[in-house]
């Protein structure tokens, strides 16, 4: 009776094997991903900036990007701000903007960023308190140009 159990134990397991190794297919790599290499024909750059916005200011810190260039940035504040990631394309009227992220009382943010469309890409912020507010932001990436611009002053850009 034992071997015979033995015989039927031995039986199952086999059986069970030879089934989970029919389950369970060989792994095949998946098709490649359109677009996930977008190889760029300008040099990386890289920007680190600190700015000081007064009670109640707010600026515009913007780079010139190409279609699908793309940049890695970290911005902090020293206090929460207002702030829109946001760009316009060349051409565009004066008054066209598209907005990507916008939120209040944030101390930062950090991401990436590929440009949909040529032109100014970029954040607005406002400090809404009645201190001074720090702010620094860092980014790498396939930008050419920043700009500066802030009310009542002349804008400000930088080559890279």
């Amino acid at each position: 009776m034992r071997t015979m159990l033995r015989i039927v134990a031995i039986a199952f397991l086999c059986t069970a094997y030879a089934d989970a190794q029919q389950a369970s297919p060989a792994w095949q790599p998946p098709p490649p991903t359109p677009g996930a290499l977008k190889p760029q024909q300008a040099t990386i750059k890289a920007d680190t900036v600190e700015f000081v916005l007064q009670p109640k200011e707010g600026m515009e810190y913007k780079y010139r990007l190409e279609r699908d260039a793309a940049f890695l940035f970290s911005w902090s504040a020293s206090a929460p701000v207002h702030y829109e990631l946001h760009s316009v394309p060349d051409g565009a009227p004066s008054d066209f903007a598209e907005t990507f992220d916008k939120q209040d009382d944030r101390p930062g943010a950090t991401g990436s960023y590929t440009a949909p469309f040529t032109g100014i890409h970029g954040w607005y912020w406002q400090n809404r308190t009645d201190e001074p507010v720090t702010l620094k932001l860092s980014a790498t990436g396939f930008f050419t140009e920043s700009q500066e611009f802030r009310r009542g002053q002349a804008p400000r850009s930088k080559k890279f």
